[in-house]
């Protein structure tokens, strides 16, 4: 009887070893991007800065160039309806085009971003579908990697 007990305890730790749970253990662990977002570039104007922001939806890459206001109104939207616990930069009240704000606030707007793409029930919200449709249609289009072309070869 005790070398049962003995014996089912080492087939336990055994167990707890094999590489594929181990595998799935450290993917749990792991933050998974559903759609990623990578800040390029700011873009100042006069009265205003639009940042480029290089988006991919599950290999279909755009730039989504936006404005932080645009951005503001979205987490606004998000935080209603989902009582959402994203960090946002704060609105600034002098220094807006100031280089080093700048910097800051896309380093900000990248974090928001990067957090709300892992966020899978959000990611998949209407209101961030929406807002990510509307945004792909004012942005450049790069590559779709999930359209499947036929290359014909010469004979």
């Amino acid at each position: 009887m005790f070398s049962n007990i003995l014996d089912n305890q080492e087939q336990n730790n055994n167990q707890k070893n094999l590489p594929i749970l181990l595998f799935l253990n450290n993917q749990r662990k792991r933050s998974i991007q559903y759609v990623r977002f990578k800040m390029q570039t700011v873009k100042i104007y006069k009265t205003f800065a639009q940042y480029h922001v290089e988006v991919n939806e599950y290999g279909k890459i755009w730039i989504m160039e936006i404005r932080y206001s645009t951005l503001w109104q979205f987490y606004q939207k998000l935080k209603k309806y989902y009582s959402i616990k994203l960090t946002f930069p704060s609105k600034l009240l002098f220094g807006n085009l100031c280089p080093d704000n700048l910097k800051k606030r896309a380093i900000r707007i990248q974090q928001f971003l990067q957090e709300l793409g892992s966020n899978y029930k959000l990611i998949n919200s209407d209101e961030c579908c929406e807002f990510l449709t509307k945004q792909q249609h004012y942005g450049t289009s790069i590559i779709d990697l999930t359209e499947v072309e036929e290359l014909i070869l010469d004979d």
